[in-house]
């Protein structure tokens, strides 16, 4: 699938060769002397995590195939500079836990950043709502090669323990080798919001070094303001086995929203990089923005975000159709 950033961040650079892998790409300390805090900090997160998800496998059952439990966590420190209002300072985390022995149909998830297993896709309409933390439990009974359908019950941490559920069904299509649609559905019932359902469209077209999004999402709901949307075109680019560049150009808004006035265009660029070790990233992303509430007045904002992932990510384990 396409690397790319925000509204959709760039993940992991492929790289080109073995070599050039082992080359470019940061190295991990060989010994415990030289490790410095932030290893030794890394280290004891990932060890947890997979702990963690060997207590889960035990809880259902003991397995003799334990190193197939897997975990992850993502932790994304970000600091947003604007020019007509008050600059913000975020702290995200997602986390995932495959449990195998319901041969990953089941997982434990959590997450406060919208990239994240929770919504799939970011975008700048999902990522500036302040959803705030969340847990699920997410069972996925059909899992196939070009579609999936889950079921997650949980609950908001962050408002009091409010519990939702949802349900989504995902379709993948593939026009050629180097083009693919994806579309989603999801329905989700809160108990202080209601009810609510969001679709989204996105085609990619991808090349050796580079690629394209287009990227339509459409929200609608009982306590929503109206149909809220959004659309993105981005297009990333893989600079080398550490680093990718992204543009974009944004357009979203809601169709009733007088008082708040919240449509908005942007156009920005995100350098996305693995620096220092192989789980530690840094993005630098500058935008200009022309939001109606100032009469579509050019605005400047920057994003600078700092990553660290740990624990192991499971591969999938896709039936053919």
């Amino acid at each position: 699938m396409l690397a790319s950033a925000t509204p959709d961040t760039p993940q992991e650079p492929v790289a080109e060769s073995a070599a050039t892998s082992e080359q470019e790409l940061p190295q991990d300390p060989l010994s415990e002397l030289d490790k410095r805090w932030y290893d030794k900090a890394h280290d004891l997160l990932s060890s947890s995590a997979q702990g963690s998800a060997l207590w889960f496998d035990d809880f259902f059952g003991p397995s003799d195939e334990a190193d197939q439990a897997s975990s992850h966590f993502r932790l994304r420190l970000q600091q947003r500079f604007f020019e007509r209002e008050p600059d913000e300072f975020k702290v995200r985390v997602s986390a995932s836990y495959y449990l195998p022995q319901t041969e990953q149909r089941l997982k434990l998830l959590l997450e406060s950043d919208p990239d994240s297993e929770l919504t799939e896709i970011r975008d700048d309409s999902s990522e500036d709502a302040d959803s705030g933390t969340r847990a699920a439990l997410r069972w996925t009974p059909l899992d196939y090669r070009v579609w999936d359908l889950s079921f997650d019950i949980g609950v908001s941490l962050s408002s009091g323990l409010d519990p939702f559920a949802r349900t989504r069904a995902r379709y993948y299509y593939s026009v050629d080798d180097r083009t693919v649609i994806k579309l989603s559905q999801e329905l989700k019932a809160e108990s202080k919001d209601g009810w609510s359902e969001t679709s989204r469209v996105t085609v990619e077209r991808i090349h050796s070094n580079s690629g394209y999004r287009l990227h339509g999402r459409a929200h609608y709901g009982e306590e929503s303001e109206g149909l809220e949307w959004s659309t993105t075109l981005l297009r990333a680019e893989r600079l080398s086995a550490v680093s990718a560049l992204a543009t974009f150009v944004t357009i979203s808004g809601k169709t009733d929203d007088e008082e708040e006035q919240s449509e908005i265009y942007r156009l920005g660029a995100n350098y996305r990089r693995n620096f220092l070790r192989s789980w530690l990233y840094y993005e630098v992303e500058p935008q200009l923005t022309w939001p109606r509430k100032y009469d579509y007045v050019t605005n400047l904002e920057l994003r600078l975000t700092l990553e660290m992932q740990f624990g192991q990510r499971a591969i999938r384990r896709k039936s053919g159709l």
